[in-house]
């Protein structure tokens, strides 16, 4: 029924259903006490006029018809005195006496009660008389003579009396009853209603409050357990609403954080469809020329492509974390790939977290350092050979003859001085990579900079050298940077500038102003280099023509120095140079602030 759908009605039916209950437990016990206390009563009546009878009729029992009539007109006076009717047995169960028709005297009356009665115990019993429509009463009493039984008085008396009583007492009992109902009905109205309306208030802040309003309050109205209830449910509602705030916040910052993470990030829900997936995710698979699924789209096959069928397999039946890397070459990429379960319910993943870091610099940087290392020993090996050779020469015999020695001597001191030179640079170097190195910056003038690096360029370079003009007027702003540092850039970039560039040529040393800041320009007319080798021109040990730079004794860690000193004055370098039409360096370094000419 939908009645019973409501709280309140159930409180209600329960609640009459008790006292309903109680009033009926308490009202048969009322009944069957006043009834057992009004047919005690009666059968003591009945028993004390049976004694007292015996009295009577005992002492001339059986002597003659005098003695018999005396009996009945003795037994209807009592029956008229107390509206029973009396029948006298003997020892037979005859009928000697009765107060009813004496039609019946002389006959025997057999009943249950009589039967005991003439075994000497009084006996009773109640039945129904269906002619009257009535409860009558029935009692066997034993006249005793001298511990023998000569005979029974056998009395029954109407109860009518006392179902009537009992039927006045049912009648008040039951509308009772009924006016309490009606009574615990609307009680039990007004008492729900204060349980039910506040619930029914709480429930509906429950439902605002699951649209996502929390500012609605319960008043409350009374400091019971239904006005605590209320305050419970409130402060309920404000920790709620405090405690989403600081979800969304935290999720705000989470978001905020993936979004903007160099790495990759990718989630799968545990049906495998596509949760999350952050910018760089979407960046660096494009860059894998992979195609990112949509949002809520099955992302196995992505998957599947990051680390193979294979290793997808392993993934899903181990359901442990696997790491993978896969590489592009257009363009260049590759990519560190992380795969994690979500918490794994029963064998059951619950979604899928794919993490993407790249790693194409690292490799890059791993290479280089491989071909570092391998460059470094293929320039040493030369140098080391010939002074090895020349050392074993001069051992087997050639430090007797003195023009061979000093030849010797020459190349092993040219040889000694290259690979000296070469460690001074690689620890040059190695200092700027790890910022060891001090700078102690300055003003300093740039024509005489110039100057003194066109004069000490070409000095260790053998042969007909190229003219070097420097193009810098006398009063020039003034530049504030590391001097001698920035004078071995200057050295190291004329020194190449000379050796590509043949005798009949010219190398121009020249200077502009750029705002607070001063382009150098060192542009030479030798043999140019290639568009292909212009982006590996700063490379360490990288030479365009390797077998002339090593007669000149070059590193190939010059430009290098050049670039690591510009670089850590702020400014930076760049070449410009086509094969055949010389080759231009510039580079920018910071000037004076406050100068009049910096404009």
């Amino acid at each position: 029924m939908k009645i019973f759908n409501s709280l309140q009605w159930k409180i209600i039916f329960i609640y009459l259903m008790l006292i309903l209950f109680s009033l009926q437990l308490i009202s048969v016990y009322l009944v069957q006490s006043l009834e057992q206390y009004y047919l005690s009563n009666y059968k003591e009546s009945l028993e004390n006029q049976a004694r007292l009878l015996s009295a009577f009729i005992k002492p001339g029992f059986g002597e003659g018809e005098e003695w018999a009539e005396d009996t009945i007109r003795l037994a209807r006076e009592f029956r008229d005195l107390h509206e029973m009717e009396i029948v006298v047995l003997d020892s037979y169960a005859q009928i000697v006496g009765t107060t009813g028709s004496q039609d019946h005297v002389g006959s025997r009356l057999i009943r249950d009660e009589i039967t005991r009665a003439l075994a000497g115990n009084l006996s009773d019993n109640m039945r129904y008389d269906s002619v009257n429509e009535e409860r009558r009463y029935f009692m066997a009493y034993p006249i005793e003579n001298n511990q023998r039984t000569i005979g029974v008085i056998y009395l029954s008396g109407s109860l009518k009396a006392v179902d009537d009583t009992l039927n006045e007492v049912k009648t008040i009992l039951l509308s009772g009853v009924g006016l309490a109902l009606v009574v615990s009905f609307l009680l039990g109205i007004v008492l729900t209603r204060t349980i039910t309306l506040p619930i029914k208030e709480v429930t509906g802040q429950a439902h605002e409050m699951a649209g996502g309003d929390f500012t609605r309050k319960i008043e409350v109205q009374t400091s019971d357990e239904i006005g605590r209830l209320g305050e419970t449910f409130n402060y309920l509602a404000d920790r709620l609403s405090h405690t989403i705030d600081e979800m969304s916040s935290e999720k705000s910052k989470v978001e905020a954080i993936i979004n903007n993470m160099s790495d990759g990030v990718a989630a799968l829900n545990g049906k495998g469809h596509l949760i999350q997936v952050n910018p760089s995710a979407r960046r660096l698979i494009k860059n894998l020329n992979l195609k990112v699924p949509a949002l809520n789209r099955s992302g196995f096959g992505l998957l599947r492509s990051l680390i193979g069928s294979e290793a997808m397999r392993r993934f899903v039946r181990k359901q442990e974390p696997l790491t993978a890397e896969i590489s592009s070459h257009d363009p260049e990429c590759t990519l560190k790939v992380k795969i994690a379960p979500f918490r794994v319910d029963k064998g059951k993943l619950d979604g899928t977290l794919i993490v993407l870091h790249d790693v194409t610099r690292e490799r890059e940087l791993t290479r280089r350092q491989e071909e570092f290392v391998a460059d470094v020993s293929h320039e040493l090996r030369t140098p080391l050979a010939t002074v090895k050779s020349y050392v074993e020469t001069l051992l087997d015999g050639a430090a007797e003859e003195p023009e061979a020695r000093t030849r010797f001597l020459h190349v092993l001191a040219k040889e000694t001085e290259r690979m000296v030179s070469m460690v001074k640079d690689l620890l040059v170097l190695s200092q700027m990579d790890t910022n060891r190195l001090e700078w102690q910056k300055s003003a300093v003038d740039l024509r005489s900079m110039a100057l003194e690096a066109a004069g000490q360029a070409g000095q260790k370079l053998s042969g007909e050298l190229p003219t070097v003009n420097v193009s810098i007027e006398p009063e020039f702003p003034r530049v504030y940077v590391d001097r001698d540092k920035v004078m071995r850039a200057f050295t190291n970039l004329l020194n190449n500038a000379l050796k590509y560039t043949p005798p009949d040529g010219e190398v121009t040393f020249s200077a502009v102003k750029q705002h607070q800041a001063i382009k150098v320009v060192i542009e030479d007319t030798g043999s140019g280099i290639s568009e292909e080798e212009l982006p590996r021109i700063f490379e360490r040990f990288y030479r365009v023509e390797k077998t002339r730079s090593r007669d000149y004794g070059g590193t190939g860690l010059g430009l290098s120095i050049a670039r690591k000193i510009v670089e850590a004055h702020g400014g930076k370098i760049w070449i410009e140079s086509s094969p055949g039409a010389g080759t231009k360096v510039s580079l920018t370094l910071p000037g004076v602030l406050g100068e009049d000419k910096l404009t």
